[in-house]
């Protein structure tokens, strides 16, 4: 590799690792920024099935948080295993409005628009979770699998 090639990759590099931790300390939407007591209640109420406690903890969370994409998602999550749709939907647009690209909304809202028998919608969210994930991540595969089934998945 001659020098400018490698100076072009050191450039590079140092502006993705920029690019992180600028989006990290500005309040990024990672489940371990900024992230309430709350919400960490709700998680583990999520993972053992109580999604009515779940929704209940999420609730206090954005109370306490309202820029907070993934408590947003999560309770988009819980209201929609309790059968609440329009809920649902109003709260993975409030976390997607705060983060456009926010993996685990539009996972969601793509198996929302599953369960819903929208699949032109849920393709549309694939194309999005194609573009916000560079690289690849497991909710685009998720999210591809479903579509590719039919039906909603394990989200």
């Amino acid at each position: 590799m001659n020098a400018r090639k490698g100076l072009w990759i050191v450039m590079l590099l140092g502006a993705l690792s920029v690019g992180q931790a600028n989006a990290m300390s500005s309040g990024g939407s990672s489940a371990t920024s900024a992230a309430t007591p709350e919400f960490e209640a709700g998680v583990a109420a999520v993972n053992a099935k109580d999604f009515a406690a779940a929704e209940a903890h999420l609730k206090a969370s954005v109370a306490k948080l309202p820029n907070h994409a993934d408590s947003w998602s999560m309770l988009g999550f819980a209201s929609r295993k309790l059968g609440k749709t329009d809920e649902a939907f109003k709260y993975y647009r409030q976390a997607l409005s705060i983060d456009d690209e926010h993996r685990p909304g539009l996972n969601y809202l793509g198996h929302l628009f599953l369960e819903t028998g929208q699949m032109d919608k849920a393709k549309g969210i694939l194309k999005r979770l194609s573009s916000a994930c560079l690289f690849g991540c497991p909710e685009y595969d998720d999210l591809k699998a479903a579509i590719a089934a039919g039906k909603s998945g394990k989200y």
